[in-house]
């Protein structure tokens, strides 16, 4: 998508209007009193970009002005009757249900961009063909079913406005998902923890000619091994998140990929994965390890960096740091995940329960039952009677 011109769509720019090439034709979006909007006019050429940018500076116009139409008929060009003749392509729908409903964004939301794209290769879509076009894609049943749970609710909001009169996927089954353990998300045990973090440490792998050596990342690494947290709330945790007087550190935020890339500039800060708050003790390695981080630095200041002071990159730190370490030391390839499956296999096998295991990693029981526990230990004895 491309973007036109200084004063339109620049985001320094408060209620401007950004003109975008959509698959071909001219597309409006902007943002008035908290909420979005998007406008799609005519195809993308010269001319009709002149009257797009004048469209577009009447709708800036409107909204110092306060004569603001939120019905948008006003700018597509039609009147009141033409606009209502019109019906919007189920695409145009399923944005405006997501932006305005499911408070989300086709642009930045990776499930709701996947199935908007999805449907946008369908063309002409109804009530009677569209569980048929869904049945026809090669999805996995995880994926299969992450698609009809928000087609779905799509289709609710449709019956509701008077679009569609029933839900066509309302009996639908979802596909049974066989869970099956994925090798490279194994548990690590205490002597493979050792060795990989010795290494780090000590640069034992790092290339002379590397100007960013391993050891750098030494602190980050061992923060994901001590207290198992997703790699997006380690990249995301701020110096103010470490209290060092009550020796507590708060896991409230992350700084998520987006779907452009994992690198610094693209990623996005918001609340965790489930939206929990949590306290991890600040124990005294962790103290030793974290204070040299720390120092100097502002609460907002992040306290894992790459060695250019950005955030990490952990598809990066996993491809050029941690699968070569791994490799060396011949212990089998894992993601840099496998560390948060290691915390909570350790936690059960030393004792913890499985409700303190799951509070500890902001997950409910069963959750961390089902997906993170490994047993690494097998008892020596059985149960007596």
């Amino acid at each position: 998508m491309r973007q036109i011109g200084p004063g339109l769509g620049q985001k320094s720019l408060k209620d401007a209007v950004g003109i975008t090439n959509a698959d071909g034709r001219i597309r409006l979006r902007w943002r008035y009193n908290g909420k979005r909007y998007s406008l799609s006019l005519l195809p993308w050429n010269q001319l009709n970009l002149i009257q797009a940018k004048k469209t577009a500076l009447q709708i800036e116009q409107d909204i110092i002005t306060d004569n603001f139409d939120s019905t948008l008929i006003k700018y597509s060009g039609k009147t009141v009757a033409a606009a209502k003749a019109i019906p919007k392509s189920f695409v145009e729908l399923f944005e405006e249900w997501t932006i305005s409903y499911k408070q989300m964004d086709c642009e930045i939301h990776t499930n709701y961009n996947s199935c908007r794209n999805m449907i946008r290769k369908w063309g002409k879509v109804t009530q009677d063909n569209i569980l048929g076009k869904l049945n026809k894609e090669t999805f996995c049943n995880i994926t299969y079913n992450r698609r009809l749970t928000i087609l779905k609710s799509n289709a609710d909001w449709l019956i509701t406005k008077s679009y569609w009169k029933q839900n066509p996927f309302q009996l639908v089954q979802r596909k049974k998902v066989k869970h099956v353990k994925l090798a490279k998300r194994e548990p690590f045990t205490e002597i493979e923890i050792s060795k990989i973090l010795h290494a780090v440490k000590n640069d034992l792998f790092c290339p002379n000619a590397s100007r960013y050596k391993h050891s750098h990342y030494y602190g980050f690494l061992y923060f994901m091994f001590k207290t198992g947290v997703r790699n997006a709330e380690a990249i995301g945790l701020r110096v103010g998140s470490i209290n060092q007087m009550d020796k507590t550190i708060t896991i409230k935020e992350v700084m998520a990929r987006s779907l452009k890339s994992s690198c610094s500039i693209h990623r996005i800060r918001k609340e965790t994965k489930n939206g929990k708050i949590r306290q991890l003790p600040l124990t005294p390695d962790l103290y030793e390890i974290l204070t040299p981080l720390i120092q100097n630095k502002q609460p907002d200041d992040l306290v894992f960096v790459s060695p250019t002071g950005k955030s990490i990159d952990d598809h990066n730190f996993q491809n050029r740091v941690f699968k070569a370490v791994l490799r060396n030391l011949n212990i089998e390839e894992r993601v840099l995940y496998s560390c948060r499956h290691t915390f909570a296999s350790r936690c059960i096998d030393q004792g913890i329960t499985p409700v303190m295991t799951a509070f500890l990693m902001g997950n409910n029981p069963e959750t961390a039952l089902r997906n993170y526990t490994h047993q690494i230990n097998i008892p020596k004895e059985l149960p007596n009677f």
